[in-house]
């Protein structure tokens, strides 16, 4: 083995460290084979070196357990030097849903060349969505407040206290306050920010002391020739969400005239 290869082994083995005793106990050390592939579909050495060259470089200093999991990501609920909270997701880098993803991506200007970046679509992705959140956060929009990204890892503000979230919106009783404070800033979003979020619904909503809007790697900029169809299915998951739940609702019409504006082209009914 020569020094190069040494000093990443010796890199690895420190990173595999920073995951939590728990995680390792539950996900690594366990006998059975779901588990640890899991462990290794997450935790392989890249993702590994990442992990430790943010530790190296003060982004957070250890993970605790898991907060959220999907086919796509994991979402752990990291401390940072300070022993603040932070939200470390990893986006999987075996994941084939990534390629349903696309759409999101091609026709966005922000992302001009990713077409033939196939094999980087991971990474596109987790800087797409730390540039979506930046965006918002900057424009007024409550999201977790993006820290860094690093190849297939995102580092946020931890929504919640102790590694514990706020319940979503489908989790809770709703009020036509919730749905105003939506509305509005569905409208920030398009306004401000120059983003439709893609992919808005009651689950990628925190209800908390305040509402605040998560998962923004499906975000496209305003200049996406599918961006008024992304606003219309937004749109519609609101209102069919507040309606089932009996709180008065803003006809779509109504809505999308109400942010696209009456200067910007005129959208179709049609929902994607």
């Amino acid at each position: 083995m020569n020094s190069e290869e040494e000093t990443g082994e010796i890199a690895t083995r420190k990173a595999l460290r920073q995951v939590s005793k728990h995680e390792k106990e539950d996900r690594f050390l366990t006998k059975r084979s779901e588990d640890f592939q899991v462990f290794e579909e997450v935790f392989d050495k890249p993702t590994l070196m990442v992990l430790y060259s943010m530790t190296k470089s003060g982004i957070f200093a250890h993970l605790n357990g898991v907060v959220g999991a999907g086919k796509e990501s994991r979402v752990y609920w990291g401390i940072n030097n300070e022993g603040k909270d932070v939200a470390v997701k990893i986006y999987l880098m075996v994941s084939v849903d990534f390629k349903k993803r696309m759409p999101y991506i091609v026709g966005d200007p922000r992302f001009r060349t990713a077409k033939g970046w196939s094999h980087r679509l991971v990474e596109i992705w987790a800087q797409k969505e730390f540039k979506n959140l930046k965006a918002a956060f900057e424009s007024g929009v409550r999201v977790p407040k993006p820290i860094a990204v690093r190849r297939n890892v995102l580092v946020t503000e931890f929504i919640g206290e102790k590694g514990k979230t706020p319940p979503l919106l489908s989790e809770t009783t709703v009020t036509k306050s919730d749905y105003k404070k939506i509305i509005a800033m569905v409208k920030k979003l398009y306004r401000k920010a120059k983003l439709v979020h893609a992919d808005l619904s009651e689950f990628n909503v925190f209800k908390g002391r305040e509402l605040v809007i998560f998962d923004m790697g499906s975000s496209v900029d305003v200049r996406h020739p599918l961006n008024q169809q992304f606003l219309i299915r937004d749109l519609t998951n609101v209102n069919r969400f507040f309606s089932k739940n009996k709180i008065p609702i803003v006809p779509l019409d109504e809505l999308v005239r109400e942010i696209v504006g009456d200067e910007l082209s005129p959208v179709s009914s049609s929902v994607i």
